[in-house]
């Protein structure tokens, strides 16, 4: 199998990097290219023999599955670099967000098969959730196949391609949100007394043993928070002060913010 990679970013990088990491696909087997960064290129060819290039008829000849792994706004020029020069034999998997099927394939000229996935970072670390779409004429086997490098990294799951936006706000860009979250919780731990680099130290492992918790038990959420939650205790006494603020209300926004910007990209 032969795969191509249009971009290698954070996020493309995170992909193929699970990818060999697991075993799915050899290094070799994995074709890089991006605008101009061929340092960065090298530097992958070496730590993870990945071959690279720049001619884009070696890149698209042969190439099973072709990443679209660019911005929405690059995506007119890579339209330029590879429309003369894709083949049947291509089955392109757009990580574009916002950008649908049909104009994908409108803009370059192309009946074949075309799936857009939103995955996120934490495929780095083979945890990705990622939401996948297929255009009607994506053949079963060739949808079996994408799933099983797309479970490499993480879980994935099929949804209507509407969905997609839904998918980019909660899980795509999840990962920042929470990040976020996190972020507050030390600056406000950091103000009980505690060194900075211990409450850092203390809140990682907190998000870490939490996160097992959730990995491991059949128990839902608010079951997790109740069998911690004594009554007069000190959880309840700040889950109080926290049902004060309109945290429901914050991340709805937070939310939909996210939705509306993944449609506006696809315009």
């Amino acid at each position: 199998m032969k795969i191509v990679f249009y971009g290698s970013g954070n996020m493309a990088s995170a992909i193929f990097t699970g990818l060999i990491e697991s075993n799915t696909v050899k290094g070799e087997d994995i074709y890089l290219t991006n605008r101009s960064d061929i340092e960065e290129l090298k530097r992958l060819n070496s730590t993870l023999n990945t071959q690279y290039s720049y001619d884009d008829v070696e890149l698209l000849s042969n190439a099973d599955f072709v990443f679209l792994a660019v911005k929405p706004h690059d995506f007119d020029s890579l339209v330029e670099r590879i429309q003369p020069h894709h083949n049947a034999n291509n089955k392109f998997v757009s990580m574009m967000a916002g950008v649908p099927i049909n104009q994908i394939k409108t803009k370059l000229q192309t009946s074949n098969p075309v799936a857009r996935i939103m995955p996120n970072t934490n495929a780095h670390v083979q945890q990705s959730v990622t939401g996948i779409s297929f255009s009607d004429n994506f053949e079963e086997s060739d949808k079996q196949l994408l799933f099983d490098l797309l479970d490499a990294f993480g879980t994935s799951i099929e949804v209507e391609e509407d969905s997609l936006h839904d998918v980019t706000a909660i899980t795509g860009s999840g990962p920042a949100f929470l990040y976020y979250m996190y972020e507050q919780y030390i600056n406000a731990a950091n103000q009980l007394g505690l060194s900075h680099e211990d409450t850092d130290i203390a809140v990682r492992k907190l998000i870490i043993g939490t996160a097992r918790m959730l990995e491991n038990s059949e128990l839902s959420l608010d079951q997790l928070r109740e069998n911690i939650t004594s009554k007069g205790g000190t959880t309840k006494a700040g889950l109080d002060a926290l049902a004060k603020h309109p945290i429901e209300e914050i991340f709805v926004d937070c939310l939909n913010e996210a939705l509306n910007r993944s449609k506006e990209l696809g315009k």
